[in-house]
């Protein structure tokens, strides 16, 4: 069979994986990009200018001809900290999946798998653990990013019931190789701490999985996943001291023990944001709502994809490890 893989977010942190990885595989791509970014991508794929909020420059990108299928893995979206409002995060991340899902399902897309994310799912009181939901609502999560994978994660699973053979998969924290944009807040995270721009450790934690492994995950659920499932690719919760320490002990430094304590953060986050803002114009890396996800439960289960993907994600410590290098 003659398959097109179609690639929205190329460019982002796990599409620059993905692609990485069907290249290996010798599987033709079509990818999306936004103006100015074609140079970014290595070459060997097919390329298309356009925008997922714009209906008309997607017209090419779901082409089918000379294939006789297409699978569709939409990673494009806006990731945000931030404590100010964005309306271009509910435009790309909502209104961008809408469209999509759409022309895929007018295209005829054999597969298609949409990259939600674990903030989209209902958080479960500590100490129990986090899995799958079959629907998803606004109004059961906080800030403005979660409330935007939420909406586009429901927009999928409606699709799912209109006949598109689509599955959502919910990565948590990605870290490890890739992020060629620099983007990832975490991954800037992690080389600050090493270093030493960030010497101490905050209170709380939050789950991290490998680019790589949510990559393999896709793929995997591409092959088994069931149409209107969703599935969660979490790694390894840690604490932000154990995170700090892992890349102290890489770095050859000693370990830390003091722990800020929630309530100190919280009170200086916000003009710790505001001054970063004012001054760098760059996110800071820590902001009133990325404090906040560090204290919420964080522990996310990938039985399912365990079990029905065969997925299983490497050890922290190699993720963190590549993430610096």
């Amino acid at each position: 069979m003659n398959k097109l893989y179609l690639i929205t977010g190329a460019t982002g942190h796990i599409g620059t994986i993905l692609i990485s990885e069907l290249l290996k595989r010798e599987a033709p791509i079509r990818a999306l990009v936004l103006p100015g970014d074609e140079a970014k991508l290595p070459s060997g794929i097919e390329i298309v200018v356009g925008d997922v909020t714009d209906e008309r420059s997607l017209i090419p990108f779901f082409d089918r001809a000379g294939y006789d299928a297409l699978t569709l893995i939409h990673c494009a979206a806006r990731i945000t900290v931030a404590s100010k409002p964005d309306p271009r995060i509910w435009h790309v991340n909502v209104d961008g999946t809408e469209t999509v899902m759409r022309m895929a399902l007018a295209a005829g897309v054999e597969r298609a798998l949409y990259i939600s994310s674990v903030h989209a799912i209902p958080e479960k009181p500590k100490p129990h653990t986090i899995e799958e939901v079959d629907r998803f609502s606004v109004d059961l999560v906080q800030g403005q990013y979660a409330k935007s994978k939420a909406a586009a994660a429901q927009i999928a699973l409606d699709y799912a019931k209109k006949g598109l053979n689509v599955s959502v998969v919910h990565p948590s924290g990605v870290i490890g190789p890739g992020d060629t944009m620099q983007q990832n807040h975490m991954i800037r995270t992690l080389r600050a701490m090493a270093k030493g721009a960030i010497p101490l450790a905050l209170q709380g934690g939050y789950d991290f999985v490998d680019s790589r492994d949510v990559v393999a995950g896709l793929l995997a659920c591409e092959e088994r996943g069931r149409r209107g499932e969703c599935y969660i690719l979490s790694g390894h919760f840690v604490t932000i001291l154990e995170l700090l320490n892992m890349v102290r002990r890489i770095k050859g430094k000693r370990p830390k023990k003091a722990v800020l304590p929630y309530s100190v953060v919280k009170a200086l986050a916000p003009a710790v944001e505001w001054f970063s803002r004012l001054f760098r114009q760059k996110a800071p890396f820590f902001t009133p709502y990325s404090i906040h996800t560090l204290q919420t439960n964080g522990r996310f289960s990938h039985a399912k994809a365990t079990r029905e993907l065969g997925y299983l994600p490497r050890q922290i410590e190699v993720s963190v490890g590549d993430s610096l290098s």
